[in-house]
């Protein structure tokens, strides 16, 4: 007979994943802010509390752990199949040529994300907990809308970041930027605000060599 895991134990062991890559994007969020990069980050101390509650045996934690993982599951893996056509290839090759460190970084966080959830998901969907969890009066249905939300989430930001940074108003920041710097760079809308008629964007102008951000602003 094979023998039974205490649902105990994999939660200790989900936990203690948990606490540990939180720990380390808190690390690398000030990493960032040292070296005056942007960062934002949905784990960090949420991944430390739940890590805690999950180290404690707490089945409330799992549902909370299970639907955040299969929404940002979705959302990410949707956020890669959308990304090449949200920025230019190109832009992202200047970048790893001109900071492979940060550039390799940020990708293998982008990778520990992933293998994180996937991970947690697995194990979290495993008959051990599925068990305690119908023997505690609980749900074991598998999180069909957290995985919808995440896949809507990206779609609707796809559409509209594409027609923000591509429309006519990003293509309005770009002539802008390039008519400070000239033709010897390309150029691509990185972000827009708006505020009443008048409108603030940042251009990356980039060449094989270097990245300039320039930003730019306009009234209507």
């Amino acid at each position: 007979m094979a023998e039974t895991i205490d649902y105990r134990v994999i939660l200790k062991k989900v936990g203690i994943a948990w606490i540990a890559f939180g720990l380390a994007d808190i690390a690398f969020m000030i990493y960032s802010v040292a070296h005056g990069q942007s960062y934002s980050s949905s784990f960090n101390i949420f991944a430390v509390i739940a890590g805690i509650f999950l180290m404690r045996g707490s089945l409330g934690a799992t549902t909370l752990v299970t639907w955040f993982s299969a929404f940002s599951l979705a959302g990410i893996l949707g956020v890669f199949l959308i990304f090449p056509f949200l920025q230019p290839i190109d832009l992202l090759v200047v970048q790893a040529k001109l900071d492979p460190f940060g550039s390799a970084i940020v990708w293998l966080m982008a990778l520990a994300v992933l293998v994180l959830l996937g991970w947690s998901y697995k194990q979290l969907r495993s008959t051990p907990i599925l068990e305690a969890r119908r023997a505690s009066g609980r749900s074991t249905a598998t999180p069909k809308l957290a995985i919808g939300l995440g896949i809507a989430l990206v779609a609707v930001l796809g559409v509209v970041l594409n027609m923000a940074l591509n429309g006519a108003t990003g293509a309005k920041a770009v002539d802008l930027a390039r008519k400070q710097l000239g033709p010897d760079y390309k150029y691509f809308t990185q972000s827009i605000s708006t505020g009443g008629r008048h409108t603030r964007a940042v251009v990356a102008a980039y060449n094989d060599r270097e990245i300039k951000y320039v930003p730019v602003e306009w009234s209507e």
